[in-house]
């Protein structure tokens, strides 16, 4: 009997000690819960592109985020709004900050893995840093904007985690709602400079269209939604006036900007400049007098020649030139610049390629080679 007391006692204590042991770990658990709420913040911030400052809005986050399982494959959602007076939409000129078929400010980041079912951010992490330049706020001056951030799972689209944050912020440039009535008119110049660049090589073809009429059905989401068939239907009609006008006329470029100039935000701008080069590039080559005409709007838009060349080298990159250019446009080359700087430039470039050689994108590696030989060439003739 006494050894069946013995084991009763044992297993008494056994549970006892489970209780004490699992209400321990249950007590951490919500401790480290409640220490470690998942919070958000946005801070105005800058970022280098080479050599020249753009300010950002950074988006940081920390605190816990609950997966179902260790190694879960997540993505970063962030959406902005103005808040002072009502909600209204931020819009972006930029193509990767924009939600599905919309021009409606929205980000998703990539997909990453957290390593542990309760992942926790002990310091402020980074999830995206925003260009200032590349949105559309609704007026000028200081605004209330709020940011919704999301961790979502990627194979559930399960939201794990997510944090509002209101900030103020400051906004220079006239708002889209201030421009309205000029948003027409550069709405019309925008797709005249386009067609001009899609007919520069003697002819305008379906892909190159076909991009034009994906601008049209993005920039309707400004409309509200009793507009946008109005809307749509001037576009569309001032497409077909405009076809018929370039196929008899001789329009010029320059005239076209020239009307827009002092009416557009530097978002719009590089907007405009896009849309041209996403045009240039449509039919998987870039003609010279296309790649020509794009370069002349840069220069006459007074972009800045780093950011405009960084989005030539993304959406033209010399792999797709129709035949080969002048070595000084393709490695942006100034003809003001003295032997010296030229050599200065050659090196900051090859070493920018050079570093891209062992990518693992096949169709970097190939423009990175296509690059350096290049740079090489541009040596021989400037040693």
């Amino acid at each position: 009997m006494e050894f069946v007391g013995v084991i009763i006692a044992y297993f008494v204590i056994q549970v006892v000690w489970n209780l004490i042991t699992n209400s321990f770990r249950e007590n951490e658990y919500e401790k480290e819960q409640k220490n470690n709420i998942f919070t958000t913040k946005v801070i105005e911030d800058s970022i280098l592109m080479e050599d020249d400052n753009w300010g950002v809005l950074n988006i940081k986050m920390k605190g816990i985020i609950n997966c179902p399982t260790d190694n879960t494959s997540v993505k970063y959602m962030v959406q902005l709004m103005e808040i002072s007076d009502g909600k209204k939409f931020i819009y972006s000129t930029y193509e990767d900050f924009q939600y599905e078929d919309t021009i409606a400010f929205q980000y998703e980041s990539k997909s990453e893995l957290l390593p542990y079912k309760g992942t926790i951010f002990k310091d402020w992490s980074e999830i995206v840093k925003i260009p200032i330049m590349f949105l559309e706020f609704p007026r000028q001056g200081t605004c209330k904007l709020e940011a919704k951030i999301f961790v979502i799972d990627t194979r559930t689209d399960y939201i794990l985690a997510e944090n509002t944050t209101v900030f103020t912020y400051n906004n220079l440039e006239k708002g889209y709602l201030d421009r309205k009535d000029n948003r027409k008119y550069f709405e019309e110049m925008i797709i005249k400079s386009a067609m001009l660049v899609s007919a520069s090589d003697g002819d305008m073809d379906d892909g190159e269209a076909s991009i034009i009429r994906s601008w049209i059905q993005k920039r309707l989401s400004l409309y509200n939604e009793d507009e946008q068939p109005i809307e749509k239907a001037r576009l569309n009609s001032y497409v077909k006036d405009i076809y018929q006008e370039i196929e008899t006329g001789d329009d010029d470029i320059i005239e076209v900007l020239d009307g827009i100039e002092n009416i557009t935000t530097e978002g719009e701008k590089f907007e405009l400049f896009q849309l041209c080069l996403d045009v240039a590039q449509a039919d998987g080559t870039a003609d010279e007098a296309e790649l020509e005409m794009v370069h002349n709007i840069a220069d006459h838009m007074k972009l800045d020649r780093k950011q405009f060349r960084s989005m030539i080298e993304k959406t033209l990159p010399v792999t797709i030139h129709a035949s080969e250019a002048d070595d000084a446009t393709l490695l942006g080359i100034d003809q003001s610049m003295s032997n010296k700087e030229v050599k200065k430039h050659l090196r900051e470039q090859y070493q920018k390629w050079n570093a891209r050689v062992a990518s693992s994108d096949p169709a970097t590696r190939e423009q990175a080679e296509k690059m350096i030989n290049l740079i090489a060439e541009a040596r021989k003739k400037y040693t």
